[in-house]
C-alpha cells in the first residue's frame, strides 16, 4: 500500500504574464464601471482580483476620511447607486470563483463605507438589497456548497453587514440570515490546516470556522443592542452554544475573542436576562471550557498567550461572585427554601448525599465541580476553592460526587487530594448566612447537622483513613499530611463551636432546650464519632518524643510539632475524649525538664546541634502547643513531681517562665501559672496576688556568667535556679499544711497589734493581706540561714526576691497590711544583723542587708524628710578609680561575654559597701549601655530609693531612648517631695503606668501607693497637694483606658480607702490641699451620675450634717471645706441647707457657699424635671437679698419663670433641649404665677447692668403678666433702653411685640421717634447678621404688620437702609422681608423695589456658577414663593435670569422651580419665549437631562418649564423643529413627565391642525432599539411593561384629559400610556400592517393586542371604540396570515367577538374586567407557551362554546387545584381577582360566586403563607375601593367583625395593608347606611381594629406612624360619630410616638422663612392593590414626627372630653413649631399664641 503524503500542498510558482495580458489597476469610476459592465467573462475574471486587492482593507487598518479607496467608492456609488453594476455582474456570472471575488469585493466595499458616518448612506442601499429574500437565498446556497473560497467570501460579507455602522443593521441581519440552513453546523468543522496552532489562523487571517464564530459573536458583542442579544439568545441560542465545542483546538486569539465577547457582551450587559445567559453557559459549555486548561504553556514567544490563564480568569469571573454570573446567592449552610418559603427539612438533605443537587441554588456549579482536576492542575484547584468560598452550600454534596481518594498512600495524587481537603475545610464559616435575610438578627433555626459536619470533616471514610495515616507503619510524609489535615478539621470544629456559642448567647437560649445549643452538642457528638481515637493521637505523639537522629532532624521536628498540635486541639475541641483516654498530661512537661522546649544555645558544639538550632522556631511552637494544652486541661497536677526526678512540674514551669525570651511563650506561661495558682489553696482569698509573685521572680534573660565571684571569693551562680528551687520547696510545704501558715500569719498580726496600741484589729482581714505562702517563705529563709542550708549566692538571690515580693505586696495593702510587712522585714533584718551569718563572705552579708534596707525604705516611703548621700573621701576615690578602670575596658565581641560583663557591674553595685553617687551611676549606665543595653533594667532594680540615685542620674533618659519600660511602682518609691512637685516628673510617672496595656488591678495598686504616700506625707502640705494632683492625672488616664464598669469599681475602691476617707472628712486641711482635693473630686466624680453619688453617699451625708451644724452654730469659716460635696447632695439636703440661710448679713463666705448651693440646685433641676416646684419663684426672689448681683440666681429665676410657660413659648426652641427629654414633657400648671408682684418687671427694667438672664426675665414677665406690657411701653418711650446692648433690647422688644400682636393699640402707644430710633438701632449692625439679625428682621416685620398708621414712614426708613447695603450680602434678608410684608397693605413699593433688586442679584449669583450656600439657596426659594403670588414682575429683569437658568442650570431643581414660577407672572414676548425654547432644546446635555439615566424630579422640572413656555404663546412655540427633540426623549410611559410631553404634542396638533404621527415613524420606546417604520416601532414595545399596563390599567385615563394641562394623577414609569399604544397601533394597522408570519408573531408578543382587549373594560367610550375597531382589523389580518398560531388566536378573538353584543346606541359594550383579563392571558399564553398558565387557559376556553362574562373564570379550578403547581395556580388566581376588581360590574361578577367568602376562609386557614395573605389583602383593598362592594361586605358579610377577629390574632408584616383598608372603609363606605343598620358599632369596631394595629405593629417606624396618624385624623373628622371610641386609639398612637422619639434627633431651629423639613407624601385614598404593602419612604424623620404630632393634636381636639394625651401632644406641637417656624407650622403658631393668652389670663 503506498505511503500517504501528509505534507501540505505546495504553492504553485508564479508565472509571469504576457505583456499583453497585464491588467491595469482601476483608478477611476469609469474603470470600475467598465470592468463590472463588461460582458466578457475572461476580462472580468482577470480584472476582479486586481480590484479586490485595490479595495481590500487590512484587519487592523485605520481608514482616514481622505483615503483614496473611500473617495473612489463614493464616486463610483454616486454613478451606480446601490452598487447596481456589481449586482448585475453577480447576476450574470455562473463561475463560483468569480462569484467569490464579487462577494469579497462587496464585503470590502461595506467595510470601507462603514468606517465613517457620512459614507453610511452609500452602504445602506447595498445592505437592503443583500438582505432581500433573493440575495439571501443565494448566499445561503453558497454556504451550503462545497466551494471553500465562496463560503469564506459569503461569511466575510455577512460579517461586514453585521458590523456596518457599529451594528445598526444587526437586527435585520439576524432576521434575514438563513438559520435553518442544515449546512451551518459543518462550518464549525472547517478549519485551515497549518503546522502551528496559531500559524496563519486567527481574527487577522481567519478560516471558515473563525469567520463563522465571529459572525455569531457579533450578535452578542458589546456593540450589539440588548434587544438583539435577547432575541438571539431566545431564538438561536444553540448556535452560540455550538461554538464552544472544539474551542480547545482554536488559536489563542480566537479563544480570547470568544471569551471576551462572552464577558463584555453578555455577562456585563445587565439588560439581558440572567436566565438567557445561564442557558448558554450550562454544564455542557463549562465542560468544553475546562478542556482549555490542558493548554497551559505559552503559545507565543514572550509567555503571554496561555489559553489556560484566560479561561481560568473567565471562569473565576462567572463562577465565583455571588449574585453574578453563574453563581447564585445561596443561604450558606442552610438548604434552599421550598417554594412556600420554608426551609428544606433535614430529611430532604439526604438527596444531596446521594449526589442530587435539587435542593441547592447552584445546581450547575454543583455538577461542574466534580469534573475539575483539582489534584492535577493548580488553576483548577484555585477555581474550585473560590467557588466553594462563594457558594458554601456546595461543600456538603461535593465529597460524594467528586469521589476523591483519601486512603493513605505515598503518592502525589493522594497528597494533592488530602491537601485540597484541608484547604477546603479551612475556609471561613459563613456567619452571614446565620442571620435572618435582610436583618442583623440570628436565625432561631440552626443549619442541618449533615451540612455542618460535611464542612468540618470529609464525609468519606474519615475516621478509618485518618487512623491509618497516623499509625506507625505509615510513611512520614503520609503521617504529616494526615496530621495537618486533621488539625485543620479540628480548628474548623473549634471555630464552629465558638460561633454557635456566640449565636446561643445572642438569642439568649437555654443550654438545654435551645436549638443552637442542641445542634452544637450534636456536632460535637458527630465529630467525636468521625475523628480517630485519642489513643491513636497519643501513640503518634509518643513516636516523636525521643531524641531525633541527626540525619532526620527536620522530619522529626515537623512530626513532633504537628503531634503536639493535635494533642492541644483534641484538648480544646474534644475535652471529653481526652478525659476518657488514659493519658497523663503531665508527661508533656518532661520535654521542659529535658530542655527540649527551653531556649536553645546560640553556638552549638556540633553539626547536630546546629541542625536543631535551625528548627528552633518550631521548637517554640511546640512549646506553645504544650502550654496551651496544660492551660486547658483540668487533669494537670502542677504540684506533682516528675518521674525519676526530684523536680516538680511547678519548678519546671517557673524556670521556663523566668528564662524564656519569647513574648507568646511568656504570656501563655503567665496565664497557665495564674490559673493553677489562683485555683489552689495558696491564693484562694485573692487570686490577683499571683501576678505580684510572678512579677517578683528574677529574669533569666539577663544573667551573670559562669565563674563569677564576689571580692571575698564567694561564687555567684544564676539567680533563677536558686529562687525557683527555693520557691518550689516553699510551695510544697505550704500545700501540705496551709492552715499552719495561716495561723502563723494571724499570730504575726496579733503580735503586731500588741506592739502598736493604735493599730486597727485585723483578725478578719488576715487572709486578704497576703497568701500563707509568704509565711512559708519567711519560715524557710530563716531556717535555711540558721541551718547553713543555702549558698551565699542563693541567699542573695532569695533575699532579692523577697525584697521585690514585699514591695509588690505593699501596693495592695491598707495601713494594717503595711505594719505586717514591716514586721516581716524587721524579723529578717534582726536575723541578718548578726555577724555570724556568712561570716566568711561579708560582701554577701552586706548585700543582703542592703536588700532589706531597700525593702524597708520602700515601706517607709515619704515618712522621713529629705535624703542625703554622704560618703568619705577615700571611698569616693576608690569608686572613682574603679569606674575609670572599667570605662577603659573594651567591648567583648561575644554576646554572652558582653552580657556577663554588664551584669558584673550590676553585682558590683549590689555588693559594694560604698553607695555610688548619681554621677557614678551615670558613668555605670554609659558603660553598661555600651556592653548590653537590656542589663540597664537590672541596674535600675538594684538602686536604693533612699540614696536618690535614680532621678539625679541619667538612667531614665537612657532607658527611654532604648525603649526599655520602667515600672510605675519602682519609679514612684524613688520619688521624693521634689520630684512630686515637678510636673515633668509626674508626667514620667504617668507615662510609666500607661505606656503599656493596663488593667484595673494595676491602676488600683498604683492608686493605693499614691494614697499611702498621702498618709505618710501627713503634715507636709506641698507633698500632699502634689500627690493629689498625681492621683487626678492617674484617674484621668484610667477613665480613658478602662471600661465604665472597671472605672466605677476603681472609684468605689478609692472612696472606701481609709486614707481617702480621712482626707475627705478632715476639717483641719490646708487650703492648697483642699484645692487639690477639690480638683481631684471634679476630675474623678460626676455629680450627675447616680453611681458616683452612691459611691460618695457616706461622705456627702457626713458633710451635709456638718454644714447644718456650721450654719446653726454660725461657724461659717469652715463652709468652704464642704463646697466640693455640695453638688453630690440630694435635693432634700440641699433644700434643708437653703432653709437655714435666711439672714442677708451673713458675710461673703456664706454668699459664696450659697452660690455653690444654687449651682447644685440648678444642676438638679436641669437633670430632673419637676424639682423647680420645691423651689418656687418667690423663694428665689427672696434670695436676691443675699445675692443681689448674682448672675447665677438671675438665671435660675429666668428658668423658673420660663418653666411656668409652655416649652418654646416664644417660638424659639432651646438648643439645649435633649431629644430624650420629649418623653416627660407636660404642660405647666401656672401654680406660681399668681403670687408674683405686679410691679416685678419694673425692678428688673430699672437695673443699671443687664445680663442675658435679666433680659430673659423681662421677656418672660411680659408673657406671664398682662400689666407688664404697659410698663414696658412707658419704659421704651422714656428711652431708657439706649443703655442696653442690641441683643438684650431685641429680646425685650420681641417679647413685647409677640404679646401685643393681638392688641395693636399697645404698639400705637409707642412714640414715633422712639420707634424709628429703635428700628435704626436694630438695623445698626447690618450687614453681618447671622441668625440674630434675622430675628431683628422678624421684629421689624411685626411692626410693619401691626402699626398701619406709621407704616409708610417705617417702610421708607427700612427701604433707605436696605438700599444702601450691598445686595450680595443681603439677598436672603431682603427676600425674607418681602415674604413677610407681601400681603400687608401699603408696602407695595417696598416689595417692588426689593424684588427688582433680588432679580438683579439672582442673575449675577447664578451666572457666577459658585458653590451655593444656604442663604443663597434660601433666597432663591423665597423668590420662587413670591413669584407665585399675584405680583407682576418686570420682563426685562426676568428675561436674563431665565436665560442664565436655561443655559447653565437645567440640572438645578431649585433654579428650574424658580424659572417655572417666574413664567406665571411675567409677560414675555414671543421672540423671547422662542429663544428660551431653542436654548433648552438645543442644549448639549438636553438628552442626558431627559434620558433614562436622569432622575424623575429632574425630568419633571424640565418638562414643567417646557410646558409653561409652550403654553405662553402656542401659535409661535408650536413648531415642528420644537416638537422633534421632544419625541426623541418621550418614553411613552404614564410618568408625569411623559404625560406632560404628550400634552405638548397634542397642543401642537390643536394649534397647527397637523398630526404628529410622522414623528413617531422612527420613534422607539427603548433607547437601545431603532426602527425604520411604524411596524418596528410597535414591535419594539417592552412586553413586560405592556403586560404591567394591562394588569394595572389606568382606568382614570381618558381621551383628551390632558388637553388643558397635566393633572396630578397616579403615575408609574413602568407602565405605557394606553392612549399612545392605541394611537400607534392604529397607525401601524393603517400604514404598514404585518404581512409575514414572523411579523405577526412579534406583534402579538409585544402584548399590544392584550392591551387592546383590556381596553374593552375601560369606562371611556372612545377608548373602547378605538380598541374594538383595531381588534376587528387584527381579526381580518390574522385570517390572511400563515402563522402557526393562527387558529388559536382566531379562536380567542372569536370568543371575544361573540360576547361583544351590539348596544342600542351603537357603542361597544363595556365588558367585565375578569372577562378581558382571561382573554388577554390566554392570548399571551399562545405566543409565550412556556408560561405555566397557557395550558390552563387553553383548556378552559376550549371546554366552553362561549365565554360567560357574568362569571369569574377558572375560579374553583385554580383556587382549589390539586395539581403539583397548586400553590402557583392559587397565587395566580388571587392576583387575577385583585387585578380584575375595578368597578361595580366586576363586583357583581364576584358576588355571584361568593368569592370574598372563599377568600376569607382561605385567609384564616393560611397563617404562615405570607404571600397568599398579602394577595388576599390586595383583593380586599380593591373591593373596599368600590362603594357598593364595600357597603355590601360590611352589611351582609360582617366584614368589620371579621377584620377585628383577624387583627386580634396578629398581623405580622401586614400593618400598612390593614391601615389602608380601614382608611378605604372610612372614605368609601356610606356612613348613613351603616348608621341606620349598625348604630355606632361600626365606628367602634374600626377604632378597636385600629388599636390592635397600633399595639402590634412591631418596631417603631416613622412611615407607619404617619399612616396611622392619617387614618386616625380621618376618623376624627367624620361627622356624626362617637368620638370617645377614638380615645384608646389616640392613647396607643401617642405611646407609639413616644417609642419612636428615642430614635429621633431634634434639629436646631431653622432660619426664619425657610422650610427645610420634608414630611413624607402619603397616597390619598382609596388605596388599591398596587403599592398596598409599601411603607411610605421617610427621608426626614423629624419632619415626619412633626406632621404626626400635628395630626394627633387635631385628633385630641376633636374628642368630646380632654384627655391626658392632649397635654403630651401640645408640648410636642410647640417644640415642632419652634423648629419649623411659624410658616412651617401654622397650627403650632396658633397653639403657641393661645397658650400665651391662657397663661396671661391665668396670672
Amino acid at each position: 500500500m503506498p505511503r500517504k503524503n501528509t505534507e501540505p500542498p505546495r504553492k504553485r510558482a508564479k508565472v509571469e504574464r504576457p505583456t499583453g495580458q497585464h491588467t491595469e489597476v482601476p483608478s477611476n469610476i469609469q474603470d470600475i464601471g467598465q470592468i463590472l459592465r463588461t460582458q466578457n467573462p475572461d476580462i472580468l475574471t482577470k480584472a476582479l482580483p486586481t480590484l479586490r486587492s485595490k479595495l481590500y482593507p487590512r484587519p487592523d487598518e485605520v481608514i482616514s476620511p481622505q483615503d483614496e479607496r473611500l473617495q473612489l467608492l463614493k464616486s463610483w456609488l454616486e454613478e451606480s447607486p446601490g452598487a447596481s453594476d456589481l449586482f448585475d455582474a453577480w447576476d450574470r456570472t455562473n463561475q463560483l470563483s468569480t462569484i467569490a471575488l464579487l462577494v469579497t469585493i462587496m464585503s470590502s466595499t461595506l467595510t470601507l463605507l462603514s468606517s465613517h458616518f457620512p459614507c453610511h448612506q452609500y452602504g445602506l442601499p447595498i445592505i437592503r438589497t443583500l438582505l432581500s429574500a433573493r440575495w439571501t437565498r443565494q448566499l445561503s446556497a453558497y454556504l451550503s456548497g462545497s466551494h471553500n473560497d465562496l463560503i469564506l467570501a459569503s461569511l466575510k460579507l455577512f460579517n461586514a453587514i453585521s458590523a456596518f455602522g457599529g451594528g445598526r443593521e444587526r437586527k435585520a441581519v439576524f432576521e434575514a440570515f438563513p438559520w435553518d440552513n442544515k449546512a451551518l453546523p459543518k462550518l464549525l468543522h472547517m478549519r485551515r490546516r497549518s503546522k502551528g496552532t496559531d500559524a496563519g489562523v486567527g481574527p487577522s487571517k481567519p478560516d471558515i470556522r473563525t469567520l463563522y464564530i465571529l459572525f455569531i459573536l457579533s450578535f452578542v458583542d458589546r456593540d450589539a443592542s440588548s434587544s438583539v442579544k435577547t432575541a438571539f439568545l431566545e431564538q438561536r441560542r444553540e448556535f452560540l452554544v455550538s461554538i464552544f465545542k472544539g474551542l480547545n483546538q482554536d488559536p489563542y486569539l480566537v479563544v480570547q475573542r470568544v471569551l471576551q465577547a462572552s464577558w463584555d457582551g453578555l455577562w456585563s450587559d445587565q439588560k439581558v436576562k440572567r436566565t438567557l445567559k445561564i442557558g448558554v453557559f450550562g454544564e455542557a459549555t463549562l465542560s468544553h471550557l475546562i478542556k482549555l486548561y490542558d493548554r497551559a504553556v505559552p503559545e507565543k514567544e514572550g509567555g503571554l498567550h496561555v489559553p489556560a490563564d484566560i479561561v481560568h480568569h473567565f471562569l473565576l469571573a462567572i463562577c465565583c461572585r455571588p449574585g453574578q454570573g453563574m453563581c447564585f446567592k445561596d443561604r450558606g449552610w442552610y438548604p434552599r427554601e421550598a417554594e412556600g418559603g420554608a426551609p428544606v427539612d433535614e430529611e430532604d438533605t439526604t438527596e444531596r448525599k446521594r449526589g442530587s443537587s435539587a435542593k441547592i441554588h447552584n445546581k450547575i456549579l454543583a455538577n461542574f465541580l466534580p469534573t475539575l482536576k483539582i489534584n492535577e492542575d493548580p488553576r483548577q484547584q484555585e477555581l474550585a476553592l473560590k467557588i466553594f468560598a462563594a457558594s458554601p452550600e456546595l461543600v456538603a454534596g461535593y465529597w460524594s460526587a467528586a469521589a476523591l481518594t483519601f486512603e493513605p498512600r505515598l503518592s502525589s495524587k493522594w497528597i494533592a487530594n488530602i491537601s485540597f481537603a484541608g484547604q477546603l475545610i479551612s475556609q471561613a464559616v459563613p456567619t452571614s448566612s446565620f442571620l435572618l435575610p435582610g436583618t442583623t438578627e440570628y436565625n432561631p433555626m440552626p443549619p442541618p447537622l449533615s451540612v455542618i459536619i460535611a464542612n468540618i470533616l470529609p464525609s468519606v471514610g474519615t475516621k478509618a483513613y485518618f487512623t491509618k495515616g497516623l499509625q506507625t507503619g505509615a510513611a512520614s510524609l503520609v503521617q504529616h499530611c494526615t496530621a495537618l489535615t486533621l488539625a485543620k478539621c479540628l480548628r474548623k470544629l473549634a471555630e464552629v463551636v465558638r460561633i454557635f456559642k456566640r449565636v446561643t448567647a445572642a438569642l439568649e437560649e437555654e443550654e438545654e432546650g435551645g436549638q443552637w445549643s442542641q445542634r452544637r452538642k450534636e456536632v460535637e457528638k458527630e465529630a467525636r464519632r468521625r475523628v480517630p481515637e485519642f489513643q491513636v493521637i497519643v501513640a503518634f505523639s509518643q513516636q516523636h518524643l525521643n531524641t531525633p537522629n541527626p540525619q532526620n532532624t527536620s522530619k522529626h521536628t515537623l512530626l513532633s510539632e504537628v503531634s503536639q498540635r493535635l494533642l492541644w486541639l483534641y484538648q480544646e475541641c474534644l475535652p471529653d475524649v481526652v478525659a476518657e483516654g488514659r493519658f497523663e498530661v503531665g508527661k508533656l512537661v518532661l520535654s521542659l525538664a529535658e530542655g527540649w522546649l527551653m531556649p536553645l544555645p546560640e553556638n552549638g558544639g556540633n553539626n547536630g546541634e546546629d541542625r536543631v538550632q535551625l528548627f528552633s522556631p518550631l521548637q517554640k511552637v511546640k512549646q506553645l502547643h504544650v502550654l496551651r494544652l496544660l492551660n486547658t486541661s483540668d487533669q494537670f497536677t502542677w504540684s506533682g513531681k516528675i518521674a525519676s526526678s526530684s523536680r516538680t512540674y511547678f519548678q519546671v514551669l517557673l524556670k521556663t517562665f523566668c528564662t524564656t525570651n519569647v513574648r507568646a511563650l511568656h504570656t501563655t506561661l503567665h496565664v497557665l501559672l495564674e490559673r493553677v495558682l489562683a485555683t489552689s489553696v495558696l491564693f484562694q482569698e485573692d487570686p490577683g496576688e499571683v501576678d505580684l509573685w510572678l512579677a517578683s521572680l528574677p529574669s533569666g534573660i539577663v544573667c551573670r556568667g559562669a565563674g563569677t565571684e564576689t571580692p571575698d571569693g564567694a561564687p555567684l551562680t544564676d539567680e533563677v535556679d536558686g529562687v525557683v528551687t527555693f520557691l518550689d520547696e516553699c510551695t510544697q510545704r505550704c500545700l501540705k499544711t496551709p492552715y499552719r501558715y495561716m495561723e502563723a500569719m494571724a499570730d504575726l498580726f496579733q503580735s503586731n497589734d500588741a506592739c502598736n496600741s493604735d493599730a486597727v484589729p485585723v483578725d478578719a482581714q488576715v487572709e486578704t493581706v497576703a497568701s500563707p505562702l509568704l509565711m512559708t517563705v519567711l519560715e524557710q529563709i530563716l531556717a535555711k540561714i540558721n541551718g547553713w542550708l543555702m549558698s551565699p549566692s542563693d541567699a542573695l538571690s532569695v533575699f532579692t526576691f523577697v525584697r521585690r515580693l514585699i514591695f509588690k505586696l505593699s501596693s495592695k495593702q491598707e495601713e494594717t497590711g503595711y505594719l505586717a510587712l514591716r514586721t516581716i522585714i524587721g524579723k529578717l533584718e534582726t536575723r541578718m544583723a548578726s555577724d555570724d551569718v556568712f561570716e566568711n563572705h561579708p560582701s554577701i552579708r552586706g548585700a543582703i542587708r542592703r536588700e532589706l534596707s531597700i525593702a524597708a525604705a520602700c515601706l517607709r516611703h515619704l515618712e522621713t524628710g529629705p535624703r542625703s548621700n554622704v560618703r568619705e573621701r577615700k571611698d569616693a576615690d576608690a569608686v572613682g578609680v574603679f569606674l575609670d578602670r572599667i570605662e577603659q575596658v573594651p567591648v567583648p565581641e561575644n554576646e554572652a561575654a558582653r552580657m556577663t560583663s554588664a551584669y558584673e557591674l550590676v553585682d558590683w553595685v549590689r555588693l559594694v559597701d560604698v553607695p555610688p553617687t548619681p554621677m557614678d551611676i551615670s558613668r555605670l549606665v554609659s558603660v553598661i549601655r555600651r556592653f548590653h543595653t537590656p542589663t540597664l533594667k537590672a541596674l535600675l532594680e538594684v538602686l536604693s530609693p533612699s540614696e536618690g540615685q535614680l532621678w539625679e542620674s541619667n538612667i531614665l533618659e537612657v532607658l527611654e531612648e532604648a525603649h526599655v519600660e520602667v515600672d510605675f511602682d519602682w519609679l514612684f518609691v524613688h520619688c521624693s517631695e521634689v520630684q512630686f512637685g515637678n510636673k515633668q516628673c509626674r508626667a514620667k510617672l504617668f507615662h510609666a503606668l500607661f505606656s503599656r496595656q493596663v488593667t484595673s488591678f494595676d491602676l488600683e495598686r498604683a492608686m493605693r501607693l499614691v494614697l499611702h504616700g498621702i498618709v505618710n506625707s501627713d503634715g507636709r502640705t506641698g507633698t500632699t497637694k502634689d500627690l493629689l494632683l498625681l492621683l487626678s492625672e492617674l484617674f484621668s488616664g484610667a477613665a480613658a483606658s478602662l471600661e465604665n464598669r472597671d472605672v466605677l469599681n476603681l472609684k468605689a475602691s478609692i472612696a472606701v480607702s481609709p486614707a481617702f476617707l480621712g482626707l475627705c472628712l478632715s476639717v483641719n486641711i490646708a487650703t492648697e490641699v483642699h484645692d487639690a482635693l477639690q480638683k481631684f473630686i471634679q476630675a474623678t466624680f460626676n455629680p450627675t451620675s447616680l453611681d458616683d453619688k452612691k459611691i460618695l453617699a457616706s461622705i456627702v451625708a457626713q458633710w451635709a450634717d456638718s454644714v447644718k451644724e456650721m450654719l446653726s452654730s454660725e461657724q461659717h469659716d469652715k463652709l468652704r471645706l464642704a463646697e466640693p460635696w455640695v453638688r453630690f447632695m440630694e435635693s432634700s439636703e440641699l433644700y434643708a441647707v437653703l432653709d437655714l440661710i435666711d439672714n442677708p448679713q451673713q458675710g461673703s463666705v456664706v454668699s459664696g457657699f450659697l452660690e455653690e448651693l444654687l449651682s447644685a440646685v440648678g444642676q438638679l433641676q436641669g437633670s430632673n424635671d419637676g424639682l423647680h416646684v420645691k423651689l418656687p419663684v418667690a423663694r428665689l426672689l427672696d434670695l436676691r437679698k443675699q445675692l443681689p448681683e448674682s448672675p447665677l440666681l438671675e438665671g435660675m429665676i429666668a428658668k423658673s419663670l420660663a418653666s411656668q410657660l409652655p416649652v418654646a413659648y416664644d417660638g424659639i426652641l432651646s438648643t439645649s433641649l435633649p431629644s430624650e427629654g420629649l418623653a416627660s414633657l407636660r404642660l405647666p400648671r401656672h401654680d406660681h404665677l399668681t403670687s408674683l408682684p405686679p410691679d416685678l418687671i419694673s425692678q428688673f427694667l430699672e437695673r443699671e447692668t443687664w445680663t442675658d438672664s435679666t433680659a430673659q426675665i423681662v421677656a418672660v414677665l411680659l408673657y406671664v403678666q398682662e400689666s407688664s406690657s404697659l410698663i414696658v411701653v412707658h419704659w421704651l418711650n422714656s428711652k431708657k433702653y439706649q443703655r442696653l446692648s442690641i441683643d438684650h433690647l431685641s429680646i425685650v422688644f420681641a417679647a413685647f411685640l409677640d404679646c401685643s400682636e393681638s392688641d395693636a393699640d399697645q404698639v400705637i402707644q409707642l412714640d414715633d421717634d422712639m420707634l424709628c430710633g429703635l428700628l435704626e438701632k436694630l438695623l445698626s449692625e447690618w450687614p453681618g447678621f447671622g441668625e440674630r439679625g434675622l430675628r431683628h428682621l422678624q421684629y421689624i416685620c411685626y411692626v410693619l404688620q401691626q402699626d398701619t398708621q406709621r407704616q409708610p414712614r417705617l417702610s421708607t426708613l427700612l427701604q433707605k437702609k436696605v438700599l444702601s447695603l450691598p445686595l450680595e450680602s443681603f439677598a436672603f434678608e431682603a427676600m425674607y422681608i418681602v415674604r413677610r410684608v407681601l400681603a400687608v397693605p401699603g408696602c407695595d413699593s417696598l416689595v417692588a423695589s426689593f424684588v427688582d433688586r433680588i432679580l438683579q442679584w439672582a442673575v449675577r449669583h447664578i451666572s457666577n456658577n459658585s458653590d451655593p450656600d444656604d442663604d443663597a439657596r434660601n433666597a432663591l426659594e423665597l423668590l420662587t414663593y413670591v413669584s407665585r403670588s399675584k405680583l407682576k414682575l418686570k420682563a426685562h429683569l426676568v428675561e436674563p435670569l431665565l436665560t442664565i437658568i436655561v443655559k447653565s442650570h437645567l440640572n438645578d431643581l431649585v433654579a428650574l422651580d424658580l424659572a417655572v414660577s417666574l413664567l406665571m407672572n411675567t409677560e414675555l414676548k414671543p421672540v423671547v419665549v422662542n429663544r428660551l425654547l431653542q436654548n433648552i432644546l438645543q442644549h448639549e446635555s438636553f438628552f442626558n437631562f431627559l434620558g433614562k439615566d436622569s432622575t424623575p424630579s429632574q425630568r419633571n422640572g424640565i418638562t414643567r418649564l417646557l410646558d409653561g413656555l409652550f403654553h405662553l404663546h402656542p401659535t409661535n412655540t408650536c413648531h415642528p423643529s420644537h416638537i422633534e427633540p421632544l419625541v426623541k426623549v418621550y418614553g411613552g410611559t404614564m410618568s408625569t413627565s411623559d404625560r406632560r410631553l404628550l400634552s405638548i404634542m397634542r397642543l401642537f396638533e390643536a394649534e397647527k391642525r397637523t398630526s404628529i404621527s410622522p414623528f413617531f415613524t422612527r420613534w422607539s420606546p427603548s433607547p437601545d432599539a431603532s426602527a425604520t417604520n411604524i411596524l418596528e416601532v410597535v414591535q419594539n414595545f417592552d412586553p413586560v411593561r405592556m403586560l404591567r399596563t394591562c394588569l394595572f390599567f389606568p382606568g382614570w385615563r381618558r381621551f383628551g384629559d390632558d388637553a388643558k394641562g397635566v393633572k396630578e394623577s397616579p403615575n408609574d414609569e413602568h407602565m405605557y400610556d394606553p392612549l399612545l399604544v392605541i394611537a400607534l397601533s392604529a397607525q401601524m394597522l393603517v400604514e404598514s400592517p404585518p404581512t409575514a408570519a414572523l411579523a405577526w408573531v412579534k406583534f402579538f408578543r409585544t402584548n399590544v393586542v392584550s392591551l387592546l382587549i383590556r381596553c374593552l373594560s375601560s369606562k371611556d367610550v372612545n377608548i373602547r371604540e378605538a380598541a374594538s375597531c383595531q381588534l376587528a382589523m387584527i381579526f381580518d389580518g390574522i385570517q390572511k396570515s400563515n402563522m402557526q398560531e393562527k387558529s388559536q388566536a382566531l379562536y380567542v378573538l372569536q370568543l371575544l367577538k361573540n360576547v361583544m353584543n351590539p348596544t342600542p346606541d351603537n357603542v361597544p359594550r363595556r365588558l367585565p374586567t375578569y372577562s378581558t383579563l382571561i382573554l388577554l392571558h390566554a392570548l399571551r399564553g399562545i405566543f409565550y407557551p412556556s408560561n405555566f398558565i397557557y395550558p390552563r387557559t387553553a383548556r378552559f376556553l376550549l371546554q366552553r362554546p362561549e365565554l360567560d362574562v357574568t362569571d369569574v373564570p377558572m375560579l374553583f379550578n385554580m383556587l382549589y387545584s390539586n395539581s403539583d403547581d397548586w400553590k402557583k395556580e392559587r397565587g395566580w388566581m388571587i392576583r387575577m381577582l385583585a387585578d380584575g376588581m375595578t368597578s361595580t360590574e366586576d363586583w357583581r361578577v364576584l358576588k355571584r360566586r361568593h368569592t370574598w367568602d372563599l377568600l376569607a376562609s382561605l385567609y384564616q386557614s393560611s397563617q404562615k403563607d405570607r404571600a397568599l395573605r398579602a394577595g388576599i389583602l390586595e383583593v380586599l383593598a380593591n373591593l373596599t375601593c368600590n362603594a357598593q362592594a364595600c357597603n355590601s361586605l360590611i352589611l351582609k358579610s360582617s366584614l368589620l367583625s371579621w377584620i377585628e377577629i383577624q387583627l386580634i390574632y396578629g398581623h405580622h408584616g401586614e400593618t400598612m395593608a390593614w391601615l389602608r383598608i380601614l382608611e378605604n372603609i372610612a372614605v368609601i363606605a356610606d356612613t348613613s347606611k351603616l348608621q341606620r343598620a349598625m348604630g355606632m358599632e361600626w365606628f367602634a369596631v374600626i377604632c378597636r381594629s385600629l388599636s390592635h394595629i397600633v399595639q402590634m405593629s412591631g418596631d417603631p417606624d416613622a412611615g407607619t406612624l404617619c399612616q396611622i396618624a392619617a387614618v386616625i385624623l380621618r376618623l376624627s373628622l367624620m361627622e356624626g360619630t362617637a368620638k370617645h371610641h377614638l380615645e384608646p386609639v389616640l392613647r396607643h398612637a401617642v405611646a407609639y410616638l413616644q417609642t419612636l422619639e428615642s430614635r429621633t434627633q431634634l434639629r436646631a431651629p431653622v432660619q426664619p422663612g425657610t422650610a427645610s423639613f420634608s414630611p413624607p407624601e402619603l397616597v390619598s385614598p382609596p388605596h388599591g392593590a398596587q403599592g398596598l404593602h409599601i411603607t411610605p419612604a421617610v427621608t426626614d424623620t423629624f419632619g415626619a414626627w412633626g406632621a404626626v404630632v400635628e395630626s394627633l393634636w387635631r385628633v385630641s381636639m376633636a374628642l368630646d372630653d380632654r384627655v391626658p394625651e392632649w397635654d403630651t401632644l401640645t408640648s410636642r406641637l410647640l417644640i415642632w413649631r419652634g423648629s419649623a417656624g411659624d410658616d412651617g407650622s401654622q397650627l403650632g403658631e396658633w397653639v403657641r399664641k393661645e397658650s400665651i393668652r391662657a397663661a396671661r389670663a391665668h396670672s
